[in-house]
């Protein structure tokens, strides 16, 4: 019984912490909401096909590299440059895909930080639950403790730091206007999450022997959270200029009201909307507002987009796409 009950807290504090946290980072996206599809298939990708193939990679570069150095220098080597470059390059595999198939979804800054993230906590929640076995299987109920401390709250936010790089660095190649930008961003957010991750695991590995690796792990570690977090709010508020901005003319146009506009460019204005509605009892037209608030939101994406793409075939036509659903639900508000 002892050992079910071990295995059952091993599930739950290596995966529940991951999953609050990744709808922490849902929750940043105030204007337009991903979709959960996507969402859920960043996340399940950290935790299935980034980790086994990121296993199979340092397993395999772990026998010539163990050939030419010492045990010492191997462990040092495989947790500073292997794990971080072998990880970092798989999870990032996921961003890509999404820029390469679903590019639209990603319109801002935040969006390749919120992938990225939601990547980075499936990974942790999986990595989580074989550290956690291991801390039981030796330490017992006092080990697996400590140990969740550490990795789910102290540090449960580092994979999704690292990745979260990578993930800003493509959606600034995505919104972009400058080649050297667009080809650039990518490595830079690429390599800042190798090194943030390389940096951790290195200071990690010296800490057990030294003290003051550590205080480089917190600083590193927090500092680049709080730097990426800082990011996120720019970004946010930068969205919600670009509806107020981009959303002006379409009042004239007749595709939504003056209140309605005032409303699609507050996200308080939206959460009081809503609720009032959901406490109403009126569920159809609650699920309504949010889907009238995402199109007028993706409308005036779309419409930056094209005044910073001139010409672009696919922007024009979803511009023209969007504003007629726009407007066919100028009454739902």
């Amino acid at each position: 019984m002892a050992v079910l009950i071990g295995l059952f807290l091993v599930f739950i504090f290596g995966i529940v912490p991951m999953v609050v946290y990744a709808l922490i980072l849902w929750w940043f996206d105030r204007y337009e909401k991903e979709p959960l599809g996507l969402l859920v298939a960043a996340f399940l990708w950290g935790g299935i096909p980034a980790i086994g193939f990121s296993l199979i990679a340092q397993l395999v570069l772990e026998v010539p590299i163990s050939s030419f150095v010492s045990p010492l220098a191997s462990d040092l080597i495989g947790a500073t440059v292997v794990a971080p470059v072998t990880e970092e390059v798989f999870k990032g595999a996921a961003l890509l895909l999404l820029l390469l198939f679903f590019r639209k979804e990603i319109d801002s800054p935040l969006d390749g930080i919120i992938y990225g993230g939601l990547v980075g906590f499936g990974f942790a929640a999986v990595e989580n639950v074989f550290y956690f076995v291991g801390a039981f299987t030796e330490s017992g109920l006092g080990g697996l403790a400590l140990l969740t401390v550490f990795r789910a709250f102290l540090f449960g936010l580092n994979h999704a730091l690292f990745t979260g790089l990578t993930g800003l660095g493509l959606a600034l190649a995505r919104t972009a206007t400058r080649w050297p930008v667009k080809v650039g961003a990518p490595v830079v957010g690429l390599l800042l999450g190798m090194t943030a991750h390389g940096v951790h695991n290195g200071s990690v590995a010296l800490g057990g022997e030294l003290c003051w690796p550590c205080l480089i792990t917190f600083a590193s570690d927090w500092g680049g959270v709080v730097v990426l977090v800082g990011v996120m709010i720019w970004a946010s508020v930068q969205e919600q200029r670009w509806i107020t901005t981009h959303l002006a003319d379409e009042v004239e146009r007749g595709t939504l009201s003056q209140e309605d506009y005032a409303v699609v460019g507050s996200s308080i204005a939206r959460l009081v909307q809503r609720a009032h509605t959901l406490y109403s009892g009126d569920l159809k037209r609650w699920s309504e507002l949010g889907r009238y608030y995402r199109l007028a939101t993706e409308l005036a994406f779309a419409k930056r987009r094209l005044a910073r793409f001139p010409g672009e075939k696919d922007t024009e036509d979803r511009v023209v796409e969007l504003r007629e659903k726009v407007a066919a639900m100028i009454n739902v508000q």
